[in-house]
């Protein structure tokens, strides 16, 4: 049942609806503070003639008048033009018009207003015969992209970008092409409003999906429906997977090790990560292909299938901390940062310093239900050695060599600095710190002076929050370059390194710089020990990374086994096909004390 009462407007003649049994058509206006346009969007199709999306970009500060008037040229010129080339030809035939209004509260709006003004929640807008509700920033899905490589057994996630609503407000649906139904269409659309035909069948309604055997041979579909904390729900979009589904390769041994970390810690504790994951910017040349790692396949060594191992992976260790080194900035965007916050994880990443524009670094993800972030300190060493005053001595010992200055201040290493507050055990705080040092064998040196420079850092930071009467605690993770037997093992868990040290004469005499000796005041421990190796390639096999705990503040209760050396040399060495990186992952379980 519905009502009809007429209105007047203007030379137009309106006849209002007020139904009761189906839902008013839609305008939806998205209007964000800071941005001078806003965006109008809604669909308009003429009685008998098919639904089209009409987008329009205007001036918040425009009257309104001017946005409805472009608004019915551009309904007319698309909806209409049998009709406008018959007004033409014929002149008795009266010139295409759609009547247009806006109302509020039963109340024409007047059309001197701004748009911003005007387009608010719950005003109505009258075009032709159609009567549409407008919403304000409704919950959209403005982008959504499944992996171009999808495996059995390897959880799929998706791309996403949304706006107004948060992921965990979703809806997903997941489809598996009918194969036996409908044959493969070629070069289908990425993205589709509507399925049609009936070659699909839902399999799931979880997130993520995980294709098992079965599926083999068949592409995906996802169809993803926002929906805000109002009760609104947005456009459905649904995304339909390029490739198909490929067999995967079979048990992994990280499998092995998640049988150690089925389950998310409980209150009090917390589990560690740190992994260098090994960039795609390392990964895909001829030098990596042919030299570094000849031993893998080529096919193995792409970006899009070791991400699926990659996620499935990382998160199946259920750590709370997670700390990432050689992570691409686009695989963090894309793959890393959507999967990690569907799980309640926040990150932050860390592009690599200097002026080369290094497209990858170090990335921080903690889970948002075990700490809060406090604050953030991050830097760059090289630049924080030439610029801090606590790194002045040190600098100025770096200068009386111009060779070692040389090498210094060109590399580009970061120290990621993220604080964080438990929010189980009040008032304890964690400076979490990550870093990849410099790689080249013969410069321990060099690695020696930024560990100087970000252990100056770290006591500078802890320090700052110590006079507020925080508790913190250290952590000291990542890729260090330095295996035990190195000068950079001896400072970090002794708190010394004397200027005699062999590490010092590493670069020969060019390099070589007098009374040179490093200290710091943290009481730091390998909460992992020191593991055979954590990085395996043909050319060497070492221990390369650490996790360093505050042993004043935090306790290990427990480490997660490495693989064993017949799961690493099954494929000969790393990467490989079971192996997504060149290193290996190390967890651990730490209590506060």
């Amino acid at each position: 049942m519905f009502s009809i009462r007429s209105l007047q407007i203007g030379a137009y003649s309106f006849v209002r609806c007020v139904k009761t049994f189906r839902t008013m058509p839609r305008v939806s206006v998205r209007c964000v503070e800071g941005d001078e346009r806003l965006q109008i969007s809604f669909k308009y199709g003429r009685e008998g003639a098919k639904e089209r999306v009409y987008n329009l970009d205007r001036l918040k500060n425009e009257d309104l008048g001017k946005a409805l008037e472009h608004m019915t040229r551009k309904v007319i010129s698309k909806s209409t033009k049998k009709l406008q080339k018959k007004a033409r030809l014929d002149n008795t035939v009266a010139p295409v018009t759609i009547p247009v209004a806006l109302f509020h509260q039963n109340d024409r709006v007047s059309t001197d207003i701004p748009n911003q003004e005007a387009w608010v929640d719950g005003a109505e807008l009258h075009l032709g015969d159609n009567v549409y509700n407008v919403e304000l920033n409704v919950p959209a899905v403005k982008t959504l992209a499944l992996p171009t490589c999808i495996m059995v057994d390897c959880p799929i996630f998706c791309n996403y970008e949304l706006e107004f609503v948060d992921i965990d407000k979703c809806e997903f649906v997941w489809h598996i092409e009918n194969t036996k139904l409908s044959p493969p269409v070629k070069d289908p659309p990425a993205v589709c409003e509507q399925s049609e035909g009936n070659a699909w069948r839902e399999v799931s309604k979880s997130y993520p999906y995980t294709p098992s055997g079965e599926h083999v041979g068949s592409k995906v579909k996802l169809q993803c429906i926002p929906h805000d904390e109002k009760g609104r729900t947005g456009d459905s979009v649904e995304v339909e997977s390029k490739g198909r589904v490929r067999p995967g390769p079979g048990p992994c041994p990280f499998e092995r090790r998640q049988e150690y970390t089925r389950t998310v810690t409980g209150p009090g504790c917390f589990r560690m990560l740190t992994y260098n994951i090994l960039a795609n910017l390392y990964a895909d040349s001829e030098f990596s292909r042919d030299m570094l790692y000849p031993y893998c396949p080529p096919e193995v060594l792409e970006i899009d299938y070791r991400k699926q191992l990659l996620l499935k992976e990382i998160p199946g260790y259920n750590a709370d901390i997670l700390c990432l080194q050689e992570v691409d900035k686009k695989v963090f965007a894309a793959d890393l940062f959507p999967t990690l916050q569907v799980q309640g994880f926040d990150g932050f990443f860390l592009q690599k310093a200097g002026t080369s524009h290094v497209p990858e670094g170090s990335a921080t993800f903690f889970r948002k239900n075990k700490f809060r972030l406090i604050g953030q300190h991050n830097i760059g060493l090289s630049e924080t050695l030439e610029n801090e005053d606590q790194c002045r001595d040190l600098y100025e010992k770096v200068c009386t060599s111009e060779a070692l200055k040389a090498k210094v201040m060109v590399r580009n290493s970061t120290l990621q600095v993220t604080m964080l507050e438990s929010t189980e055990v009040p008032g304890k705080q964690v400076c979490v710190a990550t870093t990849h040092l410099y790689f080249h064998p013969r410069s321990p040196n060099v690695r020696l002076i930024q560990m100087a420079v970000g252990l100056r850092h770290l006591e500078k930071v802890v320090k700052m929050y110590e006079v507020k009467g925080s508790e913190v605690a250290v952590i000291l993770c990542g890729d260090l370059n330095s295996t035990p037997e190195t000068g950079m093992y001896r400072l970090l868990t002794t708190r010394h390194l004397p200027s005699k040290y062999s590490d010092w004469y590493a670069g020969g005499k060019p390099e070589f710089v007098e009374d040179i000796s490093l200290s710091h005041g943290f009481k730091l421990h390998s909460a992992c020990g020191v593991p055979d190796y954590t990085n395996y390639v043909a050319g060497f096999q070492g221990a390369l990374d650490y996790i360093f705990i505050d042993s004043d503040q935090l306790d290990v209760t427990s480490v997660v086994p490495m693989p064993t050396h017949d799961e690493v040399t099954q494929h000969i060495a790393l990467p490989n096909a079971v192996f997504p990186s060149d290193h290996i992952a190390l967890v651990c379980e730490l209590t506060w004390k």
